[in-house]
């Protein structure tokens, strides 16, 4: 099964799904972006991305837009030139437009296929005719004598250039690409490991070290691998998925554990409200319950005259130290909601701002 484009990106070509393919399978279509269907591995990383919801399986394609399954299949099978898709990255650090890159790339294409027949017309309407032999000489030319050929100069031999992989290692790239939908299955149903997360690293860290073998250098751009080989590209923007896969995930879940204890300690605040309340409530039918049985008004000389009665002295002093106790724990519990709320809140802006600083870091590579 591959994926479709369909009519949203007509109005938009925003980009976002060649950043984040892993296979660079996006082609420029004219009017549109086009996937290829063999080269497309189904990994589900461009559907999200789209802004515009354009993207869907073919089994999914919504039927109003079901031709554009056969223009995506028409397109690739009839443009003898196709032109990879530029990433939104590469778009606007050129300012460019968008639409008139997706044009001219296609229109830049077909214009080689289309000036080869008429070259070849060109070429047989410019066939000179034959021309009648000559007569022959009445006496043969005496033979000039021919001088002896110049000794060839010797070419100085170019310095060796430093050996390196031409393409990127198929096993390697098979292997990182199968990590890669490992960790993304793993982090959607939250069972994503250290371990796992370290495999992923080392994975990202050995791509790396394939391309700096290449280039001879640790830094360089995604044009630069492109113009090396397209697979080194592809392994680039590979290990960047890698990255974005498992980026955050030691905040993660520090976020999920200060998550857990603030449900804990909120829990058992509460508890101790319950309990509190109730204390109060006890104590205070101890102390009325004697002037409501008589019919008394509730003064202040009644309420102390019921409380310094000998049966209930004891039993206020009791409740009420009790009372008092459990209060003072309902204050540390609320004084500890509060610290786990804050160390939350400081755990969520840490992981946005290391996201925040891988994207500039993408953008800046």
């Amino acid at each position: 099964m591959t994926y479709v484009v369909a009519d949203p990106c007509l109005s938009t070509i925003d980009r976002a799904c060649v950043e984040v393919c892993p296979v660079a399978c996006f082609y420029e279509g004219g009017d549109q972006l086009i996937i290829h269907p063999a080269e497309c591995v189904d990994c589900d990383a461009c559907r999200p991305a789209c802004p515009v919801a354009a993207i869907f399986p073919e089994a999914e394609v919504p039927e109003q837009w079901r031709h554009f399954t056969a223009k995506n299949a028409d397109f690739i099978q009839k443009t003898p030139n196709l032109v990879r898709a530029k990433t939104k990255t590469e778009v606007e650090e050129a300012h460019q437009d968008t639409f008139a890159v997706c044009r001219e790339a296609v229109a830049g294409a077909a214009a080689p296929a289309a000036a080869a027949p008429a070259a070849t017309i060109a070429a047989v309407e410019a066939k000179p005719e034959p021309v009648a032999a000559a007569p022959a000489a009445a006496a043969p030319k005496p033979a000039v004598e021919a001088k002896p050929a110049a000794a060839p100069v010797a070419k100085k031999p170019e310095p060796a250039k430093p050996a390196g992989p031409t393409e990127l290692n198929p096993a390697l790239y098979r292997r990182g690409l199968d990590l890669l939908h490992e960790v993304v299955a793993l982090q959607e149903v939250g069972r994503l490991t250290p371990e796992k997360v370290q495999t992923a690293e080392q994975m990202a860290k050995e791509l790396r070290a394939e391309f700096t073998k290449a280039m001879g250098k640790e830094n360089f751009a995604l044009v630069d691998l492109e113009k090396k080989s397209i697979t080194f590209r592809q392994g680039e923007e590979l290990t960047r998925a890698l990255l974005r896969a498992i980026e955050g995930t030691e905040f993660e879940r520090a976020f999920q554990t200060g998550r857990r204890k603030l449900g804990e300690v909120a829990g058992g605040l509460a508890i101790l409200g319950v309990i509190t309340a109730f204390i109060g409530w006890m104590t205070g039918r101890i102390v009325l319950a004697k002037p409501l049985s008589l019919g008394l008004p509730l003064s202040p000389e009644v309420l102390l005259t019921a409380i310094l009665d000998p049966e209930v002295l004891p039993l206020f002093a009791a409740f009420s130290a009790l009372g008092g106790i459990l209060s003072l724990f309902c204050l540390g519990a609320v004084i500890m909601v509060w610290r786990t709320a804050m160390n939350l809140v400081n755990v969520w802006r840490a992981r946005e701002q290391k996201r925040l600083g891988v994207r500039f870091a993408e953008v800046e590579g």
